[in-house]
């Protein structure tokens, strides 16, 4: 059985102490101003000097590769208002319902909320491209190794992410993005097999320290 090929960026699925991940959800601001599209499943990281009136700290997309640091990954949209508001008032994204995603131009402030807890972990798509050669998927002795992101266009479709893990070149190298934990075990699953679903941390995190892979 193949596994499709439906990225979809990180999507978070459990804690490393078995506890709820809903309950490491943050609410940040994005503001008008930043020229990133944002979706679900896509990872952020922290702005510095940058906040709302309220001081709710900024995120923008965070970059691809090894040594860019990430806070965590969109899990939703809480609401839209005017750009720069006093005191704002959140109301509903326009064409909802529908799926929800931040347009890479736009007038209004967002605010989103980002899994940011550093024991976190993620179910992300591999991108089937190991050594560079497209067809090749990611081993199953790549287990506990680190790897880097991927980035992809994010669907108005869906609202989610575009992002893969970057089968090409895993290995223990304690910047490198990701840690892999493990493949998903799922029926629709197939470790080994193009396009697996892969159970990862993050290991460039701006909580917390980064380690080797083994």
């Amino acid at each position: 059985m193949a596994n499709p090929n439906t990225p979809f960026g990180l999507s978070p699925i459990n804690r490393l102490d078995g506890a709820g991940w809903r309950d490491s959800l943050t609410l940040y601001f994005v503001p008008a101003a930043q020229t990133n599209a944002l979706y679900v499943g896509d990872p952020v990281i922290k702005k510095a000097a940058a906040a709302d009136t309220n001081g709710v700290n900024a995120v923008d997309l965070a970059s691809a590769g090894a040594g860019n640091l990430i806070t965590g990954v969109v899990c939703g949209f809480y609401g839209v208002c005017a750009a720069g508001a006093a005191a704002p008032s959140f109301f509903g994204l326009s064409g909802t319902p529908g799926p929800a995603f931040r347009p890479a131009t736009t007038s209004l402030d967002y605010y989103v909320l980002v899994n940011d807890d550093p024991e976190a972990e993620f179910v992300i798509q591999e991108n089937d491209n190991v050594g560079g050669v497209a067809g090749t998927p990611l081993a199953v002795t790549a287990v506990g190794k680190n790897a880097n992101l991927v980035s992809g266009t994010g669907s108005q479709y869906t609202g989610l992410s575009g992002w893969m893990l970057q089968a090409n070149g895993t290995a223990t190298t304690q910047n490198f993005q990701l840690n892999i934990k493990g493949f998903l075990q799922e029926a629709d699953n197939v470790a080994g097999a193009a396009f697996a679903k892969v159970i990862v941390s993050i290991n460039q995190h701006t909580e917390t320290p980064n380690s080797a892979g083994i």
